[in-house]
């Protein structure tokens, strides 16, 4: 308690420190300036106290957005229903000096759980300290949204942008949930929003810090979750835009512009390699995990596919789609060409969601990061001329700021009905799983394992998982990669002293086996009215 209290108080500090540092910028702006402002430097005086403005509200939205990420944070109640307990079981059997893909079962590639793994270890090895390492990760999106918001639609477009995804309650609830979608949509967004200032600035020191943190945040993403490969849609037709811009150069000037461009895609390989090789003595594992699994799942339940599009139907006729619409059409009726890597990048990521199978509610919050950003091109410059034309594009502007800032409110009143339902939820999940935790703690001791389908029970309890069934999903268990034998196998080793059956999964034909076996083994310790049952070794 004291650690997260200690933790808690560091984050806060450095935030309070950042705007007060940013106001001292801003009071000292306004000290040098008052007065005596020639009428030569108006304009500079102006874009000053502009800039100073963006970032004094920016980093406002920023400690709003982690104070609501962090508030009941802790909530010990599974918020997805299955997952959190899977990658909570995973973080428990790391910290216990288990290896990825070797010993521990993981459908993901490596930089999720190793993202919020430091965190998790610092803060406590606890619920919150888990979801606290995504709550933090998901502030990259918050840059990233700023910064694209700012190379799309200037200062405006930063602050707008950034509101839009402080004050969004998907991105939001699921960014207090131990899960993969979260962190990857946050650093593609980051990554769009360094491609997009690359691109407006490809030149000198600035132009190669964009494109190595671009390919950097790239890379992340996708060795986050391999959905974010659409990611690289946007990103490519930057990369080819911008190679058509040097081909059109003189040849002698070809390779000097061209280094920001190869120093991008180095950073990508360097980071790709990095993460990948320290497992190259597993890499069938991981392969097996990361791609085949996904594959054999999808051969599966590829019946599943006809539902995926009505699963996004709510999200595509939201009011956040209604304001990417009018961003798209406003764009293209301005020439604002930059739209359309935007509106390859939705293209992209509805494919893939499409073809995901099976498809989880947790996947659509990928869509954020793609309408946001069209949503955001509805901003236009601001012309201030008496000409039809301008005067149209102005009130195109005034209308696009209008409707997003009635989009953020509307988000803001869904935050509040997330966080009042969250607690309701709390309060019954607790009553109602309370007495099964009370038993696991009650039945077993620390560093005594337990096999079960309700992983996220037994880490409530304090308890670990054998590292091989942290996940024993219903989509592991059709794809046949929990087989009965190797159920057996676990619950046979002398560290394991409980079976736990509560959700239906090890029940389920094909390892329905198992539960015979249990009862020759274990001495059953309760019935729940669940159907549920807990098993203690004899």
């Amino acid at each position: 308690m004291h650690r997260k209290r200690r933790l808690l108080r560091i984050v806060s500090k450095s935030l309070q420190g950042a705007f007060a540092c940013v106001v001292w910028r801003l009071q000292k702006v306004v000290t040098t300036r008052v007065g005596r402002v020639a009428p030569g430097a108006r304009q500079e005086s102006s874009l000053n106290w502009q800039t100073a403005l963006t970032y004094v509200v920016a980093v406002a939205l920023v400690i709003i957005a982690l104070q609501m990420r962090l508030h009941d944070l802790g909530l010990p109640f599974d918020r997805d229903g299955y997952d959190e307990g899977v990658y909570w079981q995973s973080l428990r059997a790391m910290a216990a000096g288990h290896t990825l893909y070797q010993q521990i079962f993981y459908s993901q590639p490596p930089f999720f759980l190793l993202s919020i793994f430091p965190t998790y270890m610092l803060a406590g090895q606890t619920l919150w300290a888990a979801r606290l390492g995504i709550a933090l990760v998901s502030l990259l999106g918050l840059l990233g949204a700023f910064l694209l918001g700012r190379a799309l639609a200037g200062h405006i477009g930063a602050i707008v942008a950034l509101a839009l995804l402080v004050t969004d309650p998907f991105y939001l609830s699921q960014s207090q949930i131990i899960q993969a979608e979260i962190s990857c949509t946050a650093l593609s967004l980051l990554a769009v929003g360094l491609a997009y200032l690359w691109w407006e600035h490809p030149e000198g020191v600035a132009g190669l810090c964009y494109a190595v943190f671009a390919g950097v945040a790239l890379s992340l993403s996708i060795l986050s979750k391999l959905l974010e490969v659409a990611t690289l849609v946007p990103l490519g037709l930057l990369f080819l835009a911008h190679l058509w811009r040097i081909l059109r150069q003189p040849r002698e000037t070809r390779l000097h512009s061209a280094r920001s461009l190869i120093a991008g895609l180095s950073a990508f390989l360097v980071v790709s390699a990095a993460f990948i090789l320290p497992f190259s003595g597993s890499l069938h594992q991981m392969v097996q995990g990361v791609i085949t699994f996904h594959t054999d799942a999808a051969k599966q339940f590829k019946e599943t596919i006809s539902q995926n599009f009505p699963s996004m139907l709510h999200l595509l006729t939201s009011i956040t789609a209604f304001a990417a619409l009018l961003g798209i059409i406003i764009a293209l009726a301005r020439r604002d060409w930059r739209v359309l890597p935007l509106i390859a990048w939705l293209l992209a990521t509805l494919y893939l969601l499409l073809e995901q199978a099976p498809l989880f509610h947790h996947h659509l919050v990928v869509l954020i990061a793609p309408l946001l950003s069209l949503a955001v091109m509805g901003i236009g410059p601001i012309i201030r001329s008496k000409k039809v034309s301008a005067i149209l594009v102005d009130s195109a502007t005034a209308t696009a700021v209008c409707v997003l800032l009635f989009v953020a409110v509307q988000n803001w009143q869904g935050d509040q009905r997330y966080f009042s339902g969250q607690l309701q939820q709390a309060v019954s999940s607790v009553h109602l799983d309370g007495q099964v935790v009370q038993d696991l703690q009650a039945n077993t001791t620390r560093g005594q394992l337990v096999v079960t389908d309700a992983q996220f029970l037994v880490g409530l309890a304090d308890r670990s998982t054998p590292a091989s069934l942290v996940d024993t999903s219903m989509v592991r268990i059709v794809t046949g990669y929990v087989t009965l034998p190797q159920l057996i196998s676990e619950a046979s080793q002398p560290d394991v002293y409980a079976v736990l059956f509560y959700t239906g999964r090890l029940n389920r034909q094909g390892i329905s086996g198992f539960h015979i076996w249990v009862t020759h083994h274990f001495r059953l310790v309760k019935r729940y009215l669940s159907g549920g049952e807990l098993w203690s070794r004899v």
